[in-house]
């Protein structure tokens, strides 16, 4: 499936602009071409991973289908540096300090949040899975009642 950018991204959790890097270093989008930067390689288009359309005003622009790289892809996203919420979440949850364990919480429901909203916009139910997934890191993350 041929997907933007963008889409690529929103899959990822990552921004448009950090997926046309990763597709740098993947050797998938040329850096040099001669015509116009970012252009695909012309092995990522005969191998089928990157495919020409035509936008709405008539521009040209590449769609990805990154199905047949998805592993080395997913080896880059792991490898990105971590954010400032996930490396508070990791703080909070090496230290069990209370206060910055609802900041996790409060940053895992607006993750769940975000994803709600996709699931709704675009029809996709597969990301319902990773609803179910951060559900039950909320739970593990409520101070435990001792009895």
């Amino acid at each position: 499936m041929f997907e933007t950018m963008t889409q690529i991204g929103k899959r990822y959790n990552v921004d448009a602009k950090e997926v046309g890097k990763l597709l740098y270093k993947l050797k998938i989008r040329d850096a040099k071409h001669p015509t116009q930067k970012g252009f695909p390689f012309d092995q990522a288009i005969t191998h089928g991973i990157a495919k020409l359309y035509e936008g709405r005003s008539g521009e040209s622009y590449y769609r990805y289908n990154i199905e047949p790289i998805k592993e080395e892809f997913e080896r880059l996203i792991q490898s990105l540096p971590v954010d400032n919420d996930v490396k508070l979440e990791l703080a909070s949850l090496e230290t069990n300090a209370p206060i910055k364990v609802q900041v996790t919480i409060q940053s895992k429901l607006k993750t769940m949040l975000s994803a709600l909203n996709k699931v709704l916009e675009s029809g996709e139910i597969d990301q319902l899975y990773r609803l179910k997934a951060d559900i039950a890191d909320i739970y593990a993350l409520l101070p435990q009642k001792v009895s």
